[in-house]
């Protein structure tokens, strides 16, 4: 147990599972009160009978506008402030080419991915500004940054996250509180059925499958699978009092996918483009 977020009040949004369920279960070692939402009912029962009285489950589908506001009333209800809010929500979009794109597609991905960010921050906003503080920290993805890593719409909506996230920051730095956002990159979360899979059994950085495998290796730079307790490692800092001087920033957290191509690998496809061309 550490006190980083000693009586911190911390909200996430889709809590109820990989990231968002790591970040709240890291948040309580650390000393918070965490409030998670999420649609699945059962599901937000059966974590707050495990996380123990810390934690609060308040049913939330950051589709609806309503919802959202009543997550944030009703914690303020409870505890009388958020000290820090996580936009997490969100859930893959498996559109590729733009001719399957139908304008309710479009709609919900935004929607779900996006809005869902800006209607969180300023309900959030609106508790913080009176505290005179608060961190608030929004998912979005290395497929903001770069193509191939996503469909369209849902790389621009993570692109969208980054950028609102940077300029809100601007905005609300008069009131203390700092806007950040985190993008990760391949983590192994229930989008690739790895729960299923291994039968509730869960993965950490220690397993040994996933150091020795090779699955990982020509993907990025650092061979080993993302864990969701990477991005939670992070996002406890960005919850401290810790990071205080840091906002409007993205952190990418890829194992060193967006800083390129290792020399190595590299070096292949110059031989074969020095080999192509010596044949002129």
């Amino acid at each position: 147990m550490g006190n980083r977020l000693l009586d911190k009040v911390v909200v996430i949004t889709g809590g109820t599972s990989g990231i968002g369920l790591e970040i709240a279960k890291h948040s309580i070692s650390q000393g918070a009160i965490v409030v998670i939402s999420g649609r699945r009912e059962n599901e937000g029962k059966k974590i707050i009978n495990e996380l123990g009285e810390k934690c609060l489950f308040i049913k939330c589908d950051v589709l609806y506008e309503e919802h959202i506001c009543t997550l944030v009333k009703e914690t303020v209800a409870h505890y009388g402030k958020i000290d820090v809010m996580f936009n997490n929500a969100g859930a893959p979009d498996f559109v590729r080419n733009i001719e399957d794109i139908s304008y309710n597609k479009i709609r919900h991905s935004l929607d779900l991915l996006l809005t869902s960010v800006i209607i969180g921050t300023r309900e959030a906003t609106r508790v913080m500004s009176k505290q005179k503080y608060g961190s608030i920290v929004n998912t979005a993805s290395i497929a903001g940054h770069w193509g191939g890593c996503g469909g369209s719409v849902y790389s621009a909506a993570k692109a969208g996250v980054i950028h609102f996230s940077k300029v809100t920051s601007l905005e609300l730095a008069k009131y203390n509180i700092r806007v950040n956002s985190i993008s990760p990159g391949a983590i192994i979360t229930e989008i690739f059925g790895v729960g299923q899979r291994l039968s509730g059994e869960k993965l950490s950085l220690s397993d040994a499958r996933l150091k020795s495998s090779d699955a990982f290796n020509d993907f990025q730079p650092i061979p080993r699978a993302g864990l969701p307790e990477d991005i939670a490692n992070l996002a406890i800092y960005l919850a401290s009092d810790e990071s205080s001087f840091v906002t409007g920033q993205d952190f990418v957290v890829d194992g060193g996918l967006l800083a390129g191509r290792p020399i190595n690998v590299a070096s292949q496809s110059f031989k074969k483009i020095n080999s192509y061309l010596k044949s002129f």
